[in-house]
């Protein structure tokens, strides 16, 4: 590691040879620079299981009278406050703040909701409901945040590259007043050095022990190139297969005041990472200015037109004022004309916003006929009696076990932790019905558990149960070495030491066998819009291909749903198009049928995973899958008519409408959470842009 080190300080120092900031070496910053690194490295390191959510769903049943009362305080009471709160947080002087921070603070919102109850009509709502108004405020906001903070960013990074990076070749030449082919021959150093040293660093594995707790910061001014490489090397060593080649030129060109090295940087972006002797377009980098500058736009159009959350319209009172408006009024401006336009297309929902629980929040029993009833907190007196399949009634037997067991843990000596219950919290929500009458009978009253399914074994029980009493013991450590708490700190203390002597004990649960894959055996998975997905299992010791299989082959006969899925795509494309030619509102909603889709995609994957006993699986990136898709849809255009341009242009324009995107990300995100569960690591690579899809899954599977 300190050879690397000696080598990208010496990289750094080639790269601005002709800057200011020449790298001056100094005890105290070479220190800095280990102890960032050990820090980040140890937290690595560091046995850790993130959570397995998995969702059960069941219908409960229960007399109609207590059906008609648990509709009316959920309609008349809980979406109301909902619903006032939403509009009262974006109305408060602080919420440009947040909205320039990206987050929202849950205290305010529940300070804000406590002055709202205040009014006699939720004076009487259950504390529950209140705390998951709270909770499903901040949830809606904090999306709609991030989503505002997302675009803003996207407008600023293409603002930088419009402005700094997308430059003539002539322009960078006066900025660096250097000739043309100085710039290019900076720029081969830089692309040489910079790749060799991300190949090291991604194959290295850090150990590095912190030796010093002190840890002295570093000044603003005069910043060398030092600094930078602690600043962004240190901010992304915990995701070293992340750190790729144009994040570090962009580092380089945000700190770097050298203008040379600034120009052969923005020489390599704005060429794809290449060094290019041919003459330079004009025409084509004038297209490409005229395209971002139209992509800012549309940002920023779409940031002034994201309309505010402002909860459900389920009396359609907004709806009939819309109406009213376009038909007796004439608008001020195109603003108001635009925002009763809004209100009257917008889907009306007639349901009521859910209430969360958390898994104390529930009481769990059998009757005499062995049924399985639960009841909330709040409603003590509204008992439901469970209505699912043979296939999800062992969770909720699972459910009503753990409860007993706590429950019966509280009046003994050796007391259970409540955070190794299986449940972790549930959804109470009215799914729509179909039919006429009181909207208690057409509507099914159902309820979404979720849990948490490492704790489904007595391993993965441990795994969680060490985990956390590591943290309570940390926390503890933390707060005794300090001498002078406070009452704060002295409530978390008692805390944690109530919590650490509960995890003492453990609930009884099934064992499973571990799976222990082979770290030679390698699963490589490559994306396309046609083929979907392409799996190849690969012994990176030989090099040898054990098996490949598509997506046809891994779904086997429920492969015609994905026929299935695209003819709905179809579908729905053409009916929003009838609609939008008619100013009518589309509400059509899309299925789920490609998320089931996913998720059986994803259970083969894993299976065959698990069968060849693999270690790892690959995944490709996705940054780069429009790039991939779009090239294989030109080369079989290409394929299919040769030399002619426009029939070319043709065949895609008309391929693009029949083949539609596929969500890889959910595809994804369903094979990550399936490999977790077998603790199967997944990685990911990028997907050559050559080559057959098994070539392709097997070099992704090489790369790791």
């Amino acid at each position: 590691m300190i050879e690397q080190v000696r080598q990208f300080r010496g990289f750094w120092k080639a790269i601005s040879s002709r800057s200011g900031d020449r790298y001056l070496a100094k005890s105290n910053k070479n220190c800095l620079f280990y102890r960032k690194f050990a820090t980040m490295s140890r937290k690595n390191n560091r046995k850790s299981t993130s959570a397995i959510h998995r969702t059960v769903r069941c219908y409960l049943h229960t007399s109609e009278d207590v059906l008609r009362k648990v509709w009316e305080e959920m309609t008349q009471k809980n979406t109301p406050l909902i619903v006032q709160l939403l509009k009262a947080v974006s109305e408060q002087p602080e919420f440009e703040a947040n909205k320039e921070n990206g987050s929202i603070n849950k205290k305010g919102i529940t300070d804000l909701r406590r002055t709202i109850t205040e009014d006699s009509d939720f004076q009487e709502q259950s504390g529950r409901l209140r705390s998951s108004a709270d909770s499903l405020v901040t949830e809606v906001y904090s999306s709609w945040l991030t989503l505002y903070q997302t675009r803003k960013k996207q407008i600023e990074g293409k603002e930088y590259f419009l402005k700094n990076i997308l430059k003539s070749d002539a322009e960078l030449v006066e900025q660096s007043n250097c000739e043309l082919q100085i710039i290019r021959c900076k720029a081969k150093e830089i692309l040489g050095q910079i790749k060799e040293f991300i190949e090291q660093i991604n194959k290295t594995e850090l150990k590095i022990n912190q030796t010093s707790p002190a840890k002295k910061k570093a000044k603003k001014n005069n910043k060398t190139i030092d600094t930078i490489l602690n600043n962004f090397f240190s901010k992304n060593v915990s995701k070293s297969t992340g750190k790729n080649l144009n994040d570090t030129l962009y580092e380089i060109h945000r700190e770097s005041s050298d203008s040379l090295t600034q120009c052969a940087v923005a020489y390599l972006i704005k060429n794809d990472n290449k060094v290019s002797e041919a003459e330079e377009n004009l025409t084509h980098l004038n297209k490409r200015r005229a395209a971002k500058e139209v992509e800012i736009k549309r940002l920023e159009t779409q940031i002034q037109n994201t309309l505010l959350p402002n909860g459900r319209d389920i009396t359609g009172a907004k709806y009939i004022q819309a109406f009213n408006n376009l038909i007796n009024q004439v608008p001020k401006d195109n603003e108001e004309f635009a925002e009763w336009i809004a209100n009257f297309l917008k889907k009306i929902s007639s349901l009521p916003y859910p209430i969360d629980y958390l898994y104390g929040d529930l009481t769990w029993y059998k009757d005499e006929k062995g049924k399985i009833f639960v009841y909330f907190n709040g409603w003590s007196e509204y008992h439901f009696q469970i209505c699912c399949n043979k296939r999800q009634l062992h969770f909720f037997q699972r459910f009503l076990e753990d409860y007993k067991a706590l429950e019966a843990s509280e009046k003994a000596e050796e007391k259970l932790s409540g955070s190794l219950v299986t449940l972790r919290s549930a959804q109470l929500l009215w799914q729509q019905g179909k039919g006429k009458g009181e909207p208690w009978k057409v509507n099914k009253l159902a309820l979404h558990c979720t849990y948490d399914a490492r704790l489904w074994t007595a391993e993965g029980t441990e795994d969680v149960r060490q985990e956390k009493a590591d943290k309570a013991q940390t926390e503890i450590n933390q707060v005794e070495s300090n001498e002078n708490f406070d009452s704060k700190q002295q409530k978390k203390l008692t805390k944690n030491k109530s919590s650490l002597s509960r995890l003492k004990n453990s609930f009884a649960r099934p064992s499973k066998p571990a799976y222990k894959g082979q770290s030679n055996i390698i699963v490589g998975i490559s994306l396309h819009p046609v083929e979907l997905a392409t799996l190849v299992v690969v012994d990176i010791n030989t090099k040898e291909i054990l098996i490949c299989k598509t997506a046809k082959e891994l779904l086997g006969d429920a492969f015609h749903l994905v026929s299935r899925r695209r003819r709905q795509q179809v579908h729905f494309r053409k009916e929003r198009e009838k609609a939008q030619k008619k100013d009518s509102p589309y509400h059509l909603g899309e299925a789920k049928l490609g998320e089931y889709v996913d998720r059986l995609l994803a259970k083969r994957i894993v299976e065959v995973a698990k069968e060849y006993q693999a270690g790892c699986i690959v995944l490709p990136g996705l940054k780069s899958i429009r790039e991939i898709r779009t090239s294989a849809i030109q080369a079989k255009a290409e394929t299919k008519f040769p030399g002619d341009i426009k029939a070319q242009e043709l065949y895609v324009k008309e391929y693009n409408r029949q083949i539609h995107n596929w969500s890889y990300s959910r595809l994804q995100e369903s094979i990550k959470s399936k490999a977790a569960e077998l603790k199967i690591s997944v990685k990911s690579g990028t997907q050559a842009s050559y080559g057959t899809l098994q070539e392709k899954a097997r070099d992704l599977a090489l790369s790791a």
